[in-house]
């Protein structure tokens, strides 16, 4: 991508940044993620300065760079002076680890219910888009309409629910929607 807008370059690492980062953030990789942070700010530096040869690194430090739109006090962001759109850290990305199911813990015990559905709704999250996660948080994890639960084992999906307001997207199981 040698000579291309920052915009483009941006919008092109971004989803690789971000699923690379989402496929290893259950195992030891915060400072993979670091150094990966690291190899792209030189990779974007080198870029930079082909891009703009006569001009100065402050110049093209005060263009490009700026602090991250969700707060924090890295000022090495790459951001795309036109849209304002930036480069992801691999480093933002949070560490989760896997938890093993304790050896007690049956999924027929009803004593045991709030467990199961707290991790049933990690699951889901792990599975899912962002824009399905928020939807699911705001429905309370629940089908809009048989009020099941979504990780139920049923296919869902995102309808356009009529209501007395007008059209509201919301998360329902394939099979209720007959």
């Amino acid at each position: 991508m040698r000579g291309r807008p920052v915009k483009e370059i941006i919008r092109v690492l971004n989803p690789i940044i971000r699923g690379y980062g989402q496929y290893w953030k259950h195992v030891v990789s915060k400072k993979t993620f670091s150094y990966m942070d690291n190899y792209l700010f030189l990779k974007v530096r080198k870029h930079l300065k082909q891009l703009h040869p006569r001009k100065s690194w402050k110049w093209i430090r005060k263009r490009y760079f700026k602090k991250p739109h969700h707060g924090g006090n890295d000022k090495w962001i790459l951001t795309c002076p036109i849209t304002n759109i930036q480069l992801m850290k691999m480093s933002w990305v949070k560490i989760e680890r896997h938890v093993m199911v304790a050896y007690k813990n049956s999924p027929d015990d009803p004593s045991l219910r709030d467990y199961w559905e707290k991790r049933d709704r990690k699951v889901f999250n792990h599975e899912n888009t962002l824009d399905r996660m928020k939807l699911a948080r705001k429905q309370g994890y629940r089908c809009a309409l048989c009020k099941h639960t979504l990780q139920n084992g049923e296919t869902v999906t995102v309808r356009n629910l009529e209501v007395t307001t007008g059209k509201v997207t919301k998360l329902v199981h394939v099979p209720c929607i007959k």
